[in-house]
């Protein structure tokens, strides 16, 4: 069982949103690795690798390989969401949507979906930061969650304190008291983040469950 996190931020390791994607990450681990000695878990930093634009050339509605494929390191990336049983996406909000290198992500992984489906039935969540209170987290979180769908996958959120947590994890730099902060000091948007992994892990086992018993 293995859960895929990938953080959509161009910033690398300083990003608070990929902070936040540690922590779901580090809570699905604590429910699957109890039965399992492999790797339970893998971050995939989206700035670490190229991807070019989509150019609509429309080769894989085609059934034909993607001509963009063989320049960029989109095949490594496709390669590792096929492996994943779950899929938990990081972005943060870049003026109400998701970042230029993640948009590329998801428009260059229609060949997926034109060739038999390839993420359908895998758990998807999504974890989410901006710098102001009010600044897109949700927007970010309903591009991702269609996105998902479009690809058949199961979309699922949090179900911790229904009052104190949310359905996903999200917060803002900007603080209730106007000051401006990180996400580790920002423990809701933690505990929410904690939620999303212990829910997805926990779904991804019981699936896991119940197609062994088949």
């Amino acid at each position: 069982m293995l859960v895929l996190g990938i953080s959509g931020s161009p910033r690398g390791e300083r990003s608070s949103t990929r902070f936040l994607l540690t922590k779901a990450l580090e809570a699905a681990s604590t429910v699957l690795s109890a039965s399992s000695r492999e790797p339970t878990t893998a971050l995939l930093d989206l700035c670490q690798y190229q991807i070019r634009r989509c150019t609509g050339c429309d080769a894989c509605v085609r059934k034909k390989p993607c001509p963009e494929s063989e320049k960029d390191d989109m095949p490594k990336i496709e390669e590792k969401m096929r492996q994943a049983d779950a899929i938990i996406v990081a972005a943060p909000s870049y003026f109400t949507s998701v970042p230029g290198i993640l948009k590329d992500l998801m428009d260059r992984s229609r060949p997926m979906k034109m060739q038999d489906n390839q993420l359908k039935d895998k758990v998807f969540a999504v974890v989410t930061y901006a710098g102001l209170r009010y600044g897109g987290q949700e927007a970010v979180v309903d591009l991702l969650n269609r996105y998902a769908l479009a690809h058949g996958m199961i979309v699922v959120g949090a179900v911790g304190n229904p009052v104190r947590d949310g359905t996903f994890g999200s917060g803002s730099m900007q603080s209730d008291d106007g000051k401006w902060r990180t996400s580790k000091e920002d423990p809701l948007a933690i505990e929410g983040s904690t939620q999303v992994g212990l829910r997805v892990a926990k779904l991804v086992k019981q699936l896991k469950g119940t197609a062994g018993q088949r």
